[in-house]
């Protein structure tokens, strides 16, 4: 079974050891500990990039703070952890330049990280309660060390959103439980 077949079971049906709950295993409403912190999982969604290739995103909560967690399987397992920022933030070299050029430079420079053009990748995103997809394009960065992230979707021709994340190992995240 793949990493994202045991999502289209039916609800009784378990897709994890109860023994031994792993991220991969999240769902809606399950709880999980992160930096000494619980959190919530909120909503999951699913980014189909093509090709059989699939990351799955979940919005975790905590104490009113909103996370975004990603998950993908390519060459292993990579988890990423992501604050949502706005666009503009990015700065008016960034804003003006995509405006001007319909693409985004090379490199961009965010809170003194210096964060390099690493994938550019049309797809399709839906939240897993609905069937319903809508295209995206997404701009992937990344700093020299590869461990942390900057993202950008382009959602229609005007409407872009931000986020910068960080890498993280799976031990970061405990004690998941699911919902009763």
């Amino acid at each position: 079974m793949g990493f994202f077949d045991r999502f289209k079971k039916k609800p009784e049906e378990r897709h994890y050891d109860p023994t031994d709950i792993k991220v991969g295993d999240l769902e809606k409403g399950y709880l999980l500990d992160y930096e000494f912190e619980t959190w919530t999982v909120k909503k999951m969604a699913e980014y189909d990039w093509g090709d059989n290739f699939f990351t799955r995103e979940y919005i975790i909560e905590s104490r009113g703070k909103e996370k975004y967690l990603t998950i993908e399987e390519d060459e292993g397992l990579k988890i990423s952890l992501f604050d949502k920022i706005k666009y503009r933030k990015l700065g008016e070299d960034v804003v003006d330049y995509q405006k001007e050029h319909d693409k985004f430079p090379d490199k961009i420079v965010y809170n003194n990280i210096t964060y390099f053009l690493d994938e550019e990748s049309a797809g399709f995103y839906r939240d897993v309660d609905t069937d319903h997809w809508e295209e995206v394009m997404a701009f992937d960065f990344v700093n020299d060390d590869e461990d942390r992230y900057l993202s950008i979707e382009q959602w229609d021709e005007n409407d872009f959103e931000a986020s910068i994340g960080v890498r993280i190992k799976p031990s970061d995240i405990s004690n998941i439980l699911p919902v009763s």
